[in-house]
């Protein structure tokens, strides 16, 4: 999805003849949110961008409400987002979890509380039927450590040298042999779909090519 979804935002006729220049900077920043929370290791850096490419979202989001699509934001998915940059501080890279526990728990706690309801005012009954099942659970596990005699012994794991992952991604763009739109300015790149930078990035790229032996520096003061 996400290697297309701008290409076909890119010319969408919108309503109103409003312009599509914030609908794709809101895609973007979703996109550039949702690829930089994959990295295998972070650093002070790339955090700060995630941060940046969520408020950039913020920014921009406004487009969706003036094209009718949602009545609000108020998402908890899109509120956890904002936990990210702190979560990645304190437990690490998001590569090594999945949605499979959520899943799983949906299965086990909506579903089998929901059909031990009567289908009516079915919050209230689903949350007090799964603090009971907790505290069976938890009182099973008293009578059954009391059984054994004695409580489990926890050995502390042995030391290891954490060794950081590798960052050879098998990353594959794909673009269009025939573009939708032809002899475009590069002004118009900035301004229109929302590639910010872009002019820079450009001279910078051009410069590169031909005196690849330059510093960042010596670049810099090139452009």
């Amino acid at each position: 999805m996400c290697q297309i979804l701008l290409a076909l935002a890119m010319d969408v006729p919108l309503p109103g003849s409003i312009s599509n220049a914030c609908l794709l900077q809101a895609l973007r920043a979703l996109m550039d949110f949702t690829f930089i929370t994959q990295y295998p290791m972070h650093s002070e850096e790339t955090l700060e961008l995630l941060e940046d490419t969520l408020s950039h979202f913020h920014e921009s989001k406004s487009i969706f409400i003036d094209l009718q699509i949602p009545q609000h934001f108020n998402l908890p998915k899109l509120h956890f987002a904002s936990h990210y940059v702190n979560l990645i501080k304190l437990y690490g890279t998001t590569d090594n979890f999945n949605l499979e526990y959520t899943k799983r728990l949906h299965i086990n706690c909506p579903r089998l509380a929901y059909t031990t309801t009567n289908h009516k005012d079915k919050f209230t009954q689903m949350t007090t039927w799964q603090e009971r099942q907790e505290k069976i659970h938890w009182h099973a596990c008293l009578v059954q450590w009391w059984l054994d005699g004695s409580p489990p012994i926890i050995e502390s794991p042995t030391p290891q040298k954490w060794i950081p992952p590798g960052l050879e991604l098998d990353c594959k763009l794909f673009m269009s042999m025939h573009p939708s739109v032809h002899q475009v300015p590069l002004d118009s790149i900035e301004t229109e779909y929302g590639a910010t930078h872009f002019c820079v990035a450009l001279q910078r790229y051009i410069v590169l090519s031909n005196s690849s032996q330059l510093t960042m520096v010596q670049v810099k003061h090139s452009l």
